[in-house]
């Protein structure tokens, strides 16, 4: 059976992302708030899934997303290959080695989580059970220093 968003924001979210956009799945313990040490800017979407503790889960969210979206690439922090081997292996096998991109865990990595088109927190505790999804669609590869450095097609 083929998976359904039945979230309507999310779905909302997922109809409405186009190329080169990008959604950040959050962790549980990903902190959103004014409080938290990198606190997250008000010009990015904040949708909270978590039902329960652990639930839905980072591999959950993210199979799902990839399923019924047009994702191509995600990007991890350059510690959870080490930290959680477990959802790193499960996006190297969902994506593609050659798809999956590590950025350095603070700062880098909270600042392209400010510029992604929403946050989606899911209840996953695990450590590092977060990944930035690309989106795109079978076309050229989106090239990363574009993503990291805010660089326009141009100029490039």
């Amino acid at each position: 059976m083929k998976k359904r968003i039945l979230n309507k924001r999310l779905a909302a979210i997922v109809a409405s992302i186009r190329h080169g956009e990008m959604l950040f799945i959050a962790d549980a313990g990903s902190g959103t708030s004014s409080k938290a040490l990198y606190p997250l800017t008000s010009d990015v979407e904040y949708l909270e899934l978590a039902a329960v503790t652990g639930s839905p889960s980072f591999q959950d969210v993210v199979s799902t997303l990839v399923e019924v979206g047009d994702f191509e690439g995600a990007i991890v922090t350059d510690v959870m290959k080490t930290l959680n081997c477990k959802d790193y292996s499960f996006l190297l096998e969902l994506l593609g080695k050659e798809n999956i991109h590590e950025m350095n865990y603070i700062p880098e990595y909270y600042e392209m989580r400010d510029r992604c088109k929403a946050v989606i927190q899911t209840g996953d505790y695990g450590i590092h059970a977060q990944a930035i999804l690309i989106a795109g669609y079978p076309s050229d590869d989106i090239p990363m220093d574009w993503l990291k450095n805010g660089i326009k097609r141009n100029e490039a």
